[in-house]
């Protein structure tokens, strides 16, 4: 998440633009895909009655 933390900084630090809408929209997918890769990695629980 240390990019998308970057991303964002940079963001703030531009004007309104293509550019930093790509950075903001880039900031997303990494925070999503970490979650995502977060959640698949735990370990998985027993479904009921097994």
């Amino acid at each position: 998440m240390i990019f998308a933390e970057k991303a964002r900084e940079r963001a703030r630090s531009m004007p309104p633009g293509k550019e930093r809408e790509m950075l903001l929209r880039c900031a997303e997918q990494n925070e999503a895909t970490s979650n995502l890769t977060d959640w698949l990695s735990a370990p998985v629980f027993p479904r009921r009655g097994e």
